[in-house]
C-alpha cells in the first residue's frame, strides 16, 4: 500500500496563476494574438482547471510541486535571457522543465530562441495583456 498526499486547492490556484502569468505577462510580447489563441484552445488554458490543462496530472502533492517549479523556472529563464542572452545553463534549465511539463500532458511548444528577440512595444494592444487599471472608460 502506498500513501499519496493530495495537492491543496491553493497549489492548484497557484498553478492557474502561473499559467495566466505566461498568457498575460510574457507571451503577448513575443507572439501575436492568433498564435496565443491557438495555444490557448489547443491546451484548454482558458478553462483555468488544472486537470484540463495538465492531462496527466493526478492531483498529488508531488506533482503540483513539480508543475509549479517547472512553470516558475521557465518564467525565470525567459525573463533572465532578456538581460544576459542565452547561455548553456539557460538552455538546459529550459529544456529540462519543458520536458517535465510534457510528462504531465502540457506541451509548451516554444523554443527558447523565440524569446531572445526584443519584446514588442509594451504599449501595443492585445486582448491577452492585463489591463493597467480596473476603471472602465
Amino acid at each position: 500500500m502506498k500513501v499519496v498526499y493530495a495537492s491543496t486547492p491553493e497549489q492548484e490556484d497557484h498553478i492557474g496563476e502561473l499559467v495566466q502569468h505566461l498568457l498575460t505577462n510574457i507571451l503577448p510580447y513575443y507572439f501575436t494574438d492568433r498564435e496565443i489563441e491557438n495555444l490557448e484552445s489547443q491546451l484548454s488554458l482558458h478553462t483555468g482547471a488544472v486537470h484540463d490543462t495538465f492531462t496527466d496530472y493526478n492531483g498529488t502533492l508531488k506533482e503540483a510541486f513539480h508543475i509549479i517549479s517547472c512553470l516558475q523556472a521557465i518564467i525565470a529563464v525567459i525573463e533572465t535571457i532578456q538581460d544576459e542572452g542565452i547561455k548553456l545553463k539557460h538552455r538546459e534549465i529550459y529544456k529540462r522543465n519543458v520536458n517535465m511539463l510534457r510528462d504531465f500532458g502540457f506541451s509548451f511548444p516554444f523554443a527558447i530562441e523565440q524569446f531572445t528577440q526584443q519584446p514588442k512595444n509594451p504599449t501595443m494592444l492585445s486582448k491577452f495583456i492585463r489591463a493597467s487599471n480596473q476603471f472602465l472608460v
